[in-house]
């Protein structure tokens, strides 16, 4: 009888664990089409101007692309914005200038009007970025350099690049309030960096799997969230203690992150096909989306109703998942 009743407690409690794993699809499931086939949706960003701004990564597009899409699902394409790059990230600076990058070695300028403004050439020809972040309460820009293995920071008013984070391989990175800056660490083991801008110093917290940050973001509560793509795991560092924690998501693929109300962070998962919604709570508070098999979820940002959209560059579709 104890043994019996042990193992119902036991499976019991393996289905509690999986229902909060996989509870059920939240919201309404919206999906945009875009105008040129296979165009790789990758990046997206807020603009200024109330619309989503994206990145087209296809290396069979005839020249470099980016896109914006309204709140309404109204796609409009700006191809030929550099000549034989591919777009890799995008993000919202001040001016109503939203920055962009490639494969190429400078970071590229587009108004939220869609006027293209001139390229601004990297510190060298061997240097490039395909993860940057945008500080515009103090006009700067942080560019991961992975070939020269150091980040860069370019001075907007200034025009002037200087390099004060020289890392291994680094893989993204972001800023936080106070203008510290968090980046991830491609080695072995993986590392989440912290870059003091006030004391200009660098440490690091090693992640405890061993796994890489793919991607990171700054929560509103000041926390430091990352995905683990090939783990599939979602991280998150505490700036207070300077530890690192990580809650596995099996067969999840997780990619891109993105800030959500209440210290909450919404991230796509590319392998599973949608975005799901965690905060310091764990599994306890972890939602999801309608999965689209085969679609493969890339960037992600949440709008002023806290509704996420997201690319799905496999689809290539912009999807907005509506939660009211």
């Amino acid at each position: 009888m104890r043994l019996t009743r042990l193992l119902l407690l036991t499976s019991t409690l393996s289905l509690l664990l999986a229902a909060a794993a996989q509870a059920a699809p939240v919201g309404l499931l919206k999906q945009y089409k875009i105008p040129t086939a296979n165009s790789r949706p990758g990046a997206i960003t807020n603009g200024s101007d109330g619309n989503r701004w994206f990145t087209q990564g296809s290396e069979f597009l005839p020249s470099g692309q980016l896109a914006r899409i309204t709140p309404a699902g109204t796609v409009t394409e700006f191809p030929g914005v550099c000549d034989f790059c591919i777009t890799t990230d995008i993000a919202q600076g001040p001016g109503n200038i939203v920055y962009w990058t490639s494969n190429e070695p400078f970071i590229g300028r587009i108004t939220t009007a869609g006027t293209l403004l001139s390229q601004i050439p990297m510190p060298n020809s061997s240097a490039n970025s395909s993860a940057f972040a945008v500080d515009s309460a103090r006009g700067l820009i942080w560019l991961a350099d992975f070939n020269n293995d150091v980040i860069w920071r370019y001075d907007i008013a200034a025009g002037t690049f200087t390099s004060p984070i020289s890392t291994p391989d680094p893989t993204d990175v972001a800023v936080a309030a106070d203008g510290d800056v968090y980046f991830g660490e491609n080695f072995n083991p993986g590392n989440i960096g912290h870059y003091d801008a006030q004391t200009n110093t660098t440490t690091r917290t090693a992640i405890p799997s061993g796994g890489v940050a793919n991607q990171l973001t700054i929560a509103s509560d000041g926390d430091v969230w990352f995905t683990e793509r090939f783990s599939s795991a979602v991280g998150r560092l505490d700036p207070a203690t300077n530890t690192v924690s990580e809650i596995p998501l099996p067969g999840t693929g997780p990619m891109g992150i993105t800030p959500a109300a209440g210290g909450a962070v919404w991230f796509t998962q590319e392998t599973k096909g949608n975005v799901a919604r965690i905060d310091d709570g764990g599994l306890s508070t972890y939602i999801e989306g309608k999965a689209v098999k085969g679609s493969d979820p890339f960037g992600v940002v949440v709008d002023a109703d806290g509704d996420p959209w997201y690319t799905e560059s496999a689809a290539n579709k912009i999807a907005e998942l509506q939660l009211k």
